[in-house]
């Protein structure tokens, strides 16, 4: 069927000679328009009415005679600056999908074209398989987060039981889950929520090592690392990803500190390339190492509901990103940072490849 390309719900701004586009906040296109045409073009394409063999006529309409070939040009163009959508792309969904994921889809259309519709990163999300680890705070949010997304397949992993202390943050449990363990009640919660939308696999299973992970996850298109144990659990995640091939998120609250970061492995650097270079760091400035600590920081669970929530959110975002390439993941080895107690003040470092990593020089020479 032949393309209606539609404008996307932009401001156009007239001036004497010119128009602006103006969608994301921070992107403005300016044509030059010294004859209206472009105008009357954006009129037309604004309705999503016409193919480009009818816009023709269509601008006809509005005094201006145009040939085909210009009407191609000028949609192509228009396409590469991102202001153009299918106009009947939402057709490729019943109507009750449509009806649940309309904002989804709207959000979607930031970085839809005419070669891929609002429809086409739904359904990459409809597709995926996520490996879960954690059912907790950040956990369980991710969890529903990603049910509203509409992802295909979550297996979430985690050996605890609903206490009532989690109810302050844990948004998926009820008093009448205390004592359950907690992935049968996150999953039960799920066939409540969304019946039909996401299939949950409920693994009762504490994470040991690297070999566990990847017998969890093969065949998974993302892992994201909700849990804190054991201590070297972001090493052994990075271990078990390379081996997969898939990428994985991790974040959490230190302290007053909120932190994600993500790892796409043998694309960015990895987790154990950041672990090398501050043992680089440390080696290059002895006085680092001419300390002791007196008291260790204690392990305080600080993470709020609040707090709970906008880690969820910040991860879920990156997972979407990776899932459906709307857009380059943010994270992939950045560490971002949002200090809680400082203002909120956020921070944002990159690290690179460690030459001594032997997960990334591997994965470049398998390349």
């Amino acid at each position: 069927m032949p393309v209606r390309p539609r404008l996307k719900p932009i401001s156009v701004v007239r001036r004497p000679s010119e128009v602006i586009l103006v969608g994301r906040a921070l992107e403005a296109t300016y044509l030059d328009d010294a004859d209206g045409s472009v105008t009357a073009l954006l009129q037309v394409l604004s309705r999503g009415e016409h193919t480009v063999a009818e816009l023709p006529g269509a601008m006809r309409g509005h005094g201006f005679e145009v040939t085909e070939a210009e009407m191609a040009g000028a949609v192509e163009a228009l396409d590469e600056v991102g202001v153009l959508l299918r106009a009947d792309a939402d057709a490729g969904l019943d109507e009750a999908t449509r009806r649940r994921h309309e904002s989804n889809l709207r959000f979607y259309d930031l970085f839809a074209g005419l070669d891929r519709s609002a429809v086409d990163y739904h359904r990459d999300m409809a597709a995926a398989d996520v490996l879960l680890l954690g059912a907790g705070g950040m956990g369980s949010g991710v969890l529903q987060a990603l049910v509203g997304l509409g992802v295909g397949r979550v297996r979430l992993v985690d050996f605890d039981v609903v206490e009532e202390k989690n109810l302050a943050r844990q948004f998926a449990y009820g008093r009448d889950d205390v004592g359950r363990s907690k992935v049968e009640a996150a999953r039960d919660w799920v066939g409540r929520y969304s019946p039909g939308t996401t299939a949950v696999e409920a693994i009762d299973e504490r994470i040991t090592d690297a070999a566990d992970l990847r017998r969890l996850g093969a065949g998974a298109s993302l892992v994201i690392c909700a849990i804190d144990s054991p201590n070297d659990v972001h090493l052994i995640v990075n271990e078990a990803c390379f081996a997969l091939g898939v990428p994985y998120i991790a974040a959490g609250l230190q302290y007053s500190t909120m932190f994600y970061w993500s790892v796409e492995p043998g694309v960015s650097a990895c987790r154990l390339c950041l672990d090398l270079d501050r043992e680089d760091e440390s080696g290059d400035m002895p006085e680092l190492l001419d300390r002791s600590v007196v008291l260790p920081a204690g392990r305080v669970n600080r993470a709020t509901g609040p707090i709970a929530q906008l880690l969820a959110g910040y991860v879920t975002l990156e997972a979407g990103r990776y899932l459906t390439r709307t857009d380059p993941p943010v994270a992939a080895a950045v560490y971002h940072t949002v200090e809680l107690a400082d203002g909120m003040r956020t921070t944002r470092a990159e690290w690179a490849r460690n030459p001594r990593c032997p997960l990334c020089t591997g994965a470049e020479g398998a390349r």
